[in-house]
């Protein structure tokens, strides 16, 4: 079965995650991605050992490679350069997440490479923006998820601020730069023409808070640290079982539910109480009432909760951990988890694509690259070279 971007190619000189998270999910949909990296590998593939770990497969650097070729060139000399240049010409997209500072002074700028490929579509994914007095500043992943916002929204009780995850940030701005390459791809397809796209850590961030943000603008208001101790509502909250195990309640419209809740946590005679009857009483009552749902809740396990609460028609869901996810049944069916079959590692499970298309639907089928696994094959075939002029590159330290 075809896949959606089969006849694009990608040349994706990145690094870490940011950057190879929107070209892996470019190869997750057909696209030919060809990864560059320098002859020591890109840094993503020692991030491990910086922490005194060594994998039989390094997960974090497949995470953001799979699906990918490898090929190993010497950006630093001008012969390796020349290569690149000729790859650019039988390319339909650049993906970087270097500082523009070190793509300009390697002559791997857009302006350089757009006159090798006029419908060339550069993606630069940056991190705080191409422009303002920041915008060759070093960033990293914990750093855009600080600046963006979201933490002074996911704070703990004690309201200090409560990073969303490792590596979120880094996953969510490959997300976007990935979207911004398909846009240039369909403009390019209706106007014929090459164009740069700009995504960022920063922006990402924006993004994901943008109801937040736009909350602030219209109302002058900072939204409060905590979603929960803000919404005091017991049927938007999360509640801790009799096994310690948590779920969460996702009631906004809590008046619609709080009949119903009444009726299965077996408190009807505070479902018309005048300081709970409603939302508004409710909050101004907060302090007074979660203690007494907070004890209840405590009597019983949390899939007996969820089962009563879903049949009684309230939002909830259990607060997963990871081992949880990878056997939650929607995960499995819906192939959000998959499993593929490598000559060297055998069976593994990986994350799966979580598009769906029903005609050209994309797949996870092989592991990153070993580096510069497809040097030659690629040099060869696209770029014309034979074997002795291989030979020669080789001994030069091109690749």
């Amino acid at each position: 079965m075809s896949k959606p971007l089969e006849k694009i190619r990608v040349l994706d000189w990145t690094a870490w995650q940011q950057g190879p998270i929107a070209t892996a999910l470019l190869a997750d949909m057909g696209a030919e991605v060809i990864k560059i990296e320098p002859p020591e590998g890109e840094p993503g593939r020692g991030m491990l050992r910086m922490y005194g770990r060594d994998l039989p497969l390094n997960f974090y650097y497949q995470n953001q490679n799979r699906g990918k070729k490898g090929i190993v060139l010497d950006l630093r000399k001008p012969k390796a350069r020349e290569i690149l240049y000729k790859l650019v010409e039988k390319s339909d997209v650049f993906v970087t997440n270097y500082r523009e500072s070190i793509s300009k002074r390697l002559k791997l700028d857009y302006e350089t490479l757009k006159k090798h490929n006029p419908l060339l579509i550069y993606a630069y994914s940056s991190g705080y923006g191409p422009k303002g007095p920041d915008a060759d500043k070093v960033a990293a992943d914990f750093s855009g998820q600080a600046r963006g916002g979201l933490w002074s929204v996911t704070q703990s009780e004690d309201l200090v601020p409560t990073p969303i995850g490792a590596g979120f940030g880094d996953e969510v701005g490959g997300l976007m730069t990935a979207y911004g390459i398909l846009l240039a791809i369909i403009s390019r397809e209706q106007f014929g023409i090459g164009q740069r796209v700009d995504a960022s850590l920063l922006g990402s961030q924006i993004e994901m808070g943008r109801l937040l943000l736009h909350a602030y603008l219209v109302m002058g208001v900072i939204p409060p640290g905590s979603l929960i101790k803000g919404a005091r509502n017991p049927l938007y909250n999360i509640y801790q079982d009799c096994d310690g195990k948590w779920f969460a309640i996702a009631a906004l419209q809590a008046d619609r539910y709080w009949p119903q809740f009444c009726n299965v946590l077996g408190i009807e005679e505070m479902e018309k109480d005048p300081r709970f009857e409603n939302q508004l009483a409710r909050g101004d009552n907060f302090e007074e009432i979660m203690p007494r749902m907070k004890e209840i809740i405590r009597t019983r396990s949390r899939n007996e909760w969820l089962r009563l609460l879903d049949e009684a028609g309230l939002p909830v869901a259990p607060v997963n951990d990871y081992s949880d996810v990878s056997q939650d049944p929607q995960v499995i069916e819906n192939e959000y988890i998959v499993e593929i079959e490598d000559p060297v590692h055998g069976k593994l499970k990986l994350p799966g694509v979580t598009v769906k298309l029903s005609e050209t639907p994309g797949k996870v089928e092989r592991l990153g690259p070993e580096l510069g696994q497809h040097t030659e094959e690629i040099l060869m075939e696209l770029c014309g070279y034979s074997w002795d002029d291989l030979a020669k590159l080789r001994e030069e330290g091109i690749y």
